[in-house]
């Protein structure tokens, strides 16, 4: 009768040892050790350290691409509505693919072989879709921003790229919850209606 594979378990494990040593300290014993299995049983499934890399990091990424596409072709729901649920399907990858989504962003634009670059690659066209739909938003109306889509787009993916420093899985409810509290902060900031445009066009030294 053959073994069952051991492969989501090494997945698993390599990602918990990337997350919590670093890239460069990991070590295939130490994988191999929280599995419990030796190192020379990894190999029956990588070559490499860096190939059980791209495996960590590949699930969270098209996870989360496939989401956005989804999203983009979604003509039925206001340019805020996807926004929400983009952020929504953001916070729930991070906990279905703990600890590896973040694994995934903390490796992006570091240099390892040509096979990282699809995931750059991925990465500009997260951005490029965020920036597009709120250009859509300013377009129809629903969005005033102070400056150009492009900054608020990379303004909205570093707020969630940095959970990657403090954020731990809760739960489905409290996850959503946390999600909705961030979707608020993007679409509304901290100022009341107005206020934020009273700010930016104000006089320079007037206040002072």
């Amino acid at each position: 009768m053959p073994r069952p594979s051991r492969w989501p378990d090494i997945v698993r494990a390599a990602g918990e040892e990337f997350r919590e040593r670093g890239y460069d300290n990991a070590t295939l014993e130490g994988i191999g050790a929280r599995v419990g299995i030796l190192k020379g049983s990894i190999y029956n499934y990588v070559a490499s350290k860096e190939e059980l890399l791209l495996a960590v990091i590949e699930q969270p990424a098209r996870a989360l691409l496939a989401e956005l596409d989804r999203l983009r072709e979604d003509a039925t729901s206001s340019v805020a509505v996807r926004l929400r649920e983009l952020i929504r399907t953001q916070v729930r990858i991070f906990a279905d693919y703990y600890p590896a989504a973040f694994v995934y962003l903390q490796h992006i634009g570091r240099p390892r072989s040509p096979a990282f670059a699809q995931f750059d690659q991925m990465d500009r066209q997260y951005t490029a879709a965020i920036e597009s739909l709120l250009a859509e938003g300013v377009r129809n109306g629903e969005f005033s921003l102070p400056g150009g889509p492009g900054t608020a787009a990379r303004a909205i993916v570093g707020m969630l790229d940095w959970m990657q420093h403090w954020f731990t899985p809760r739960g489905e409810r409290a996850d959503r919850e946390l999600a909705d509290e961030m979707f608020a902060l993007a679409l509304g900031g901290l100022l009341a209606a107005g206020g934020v445009h009273s700010l930016t066009r104000a006089v320079p030294g007037a206040d002072g």
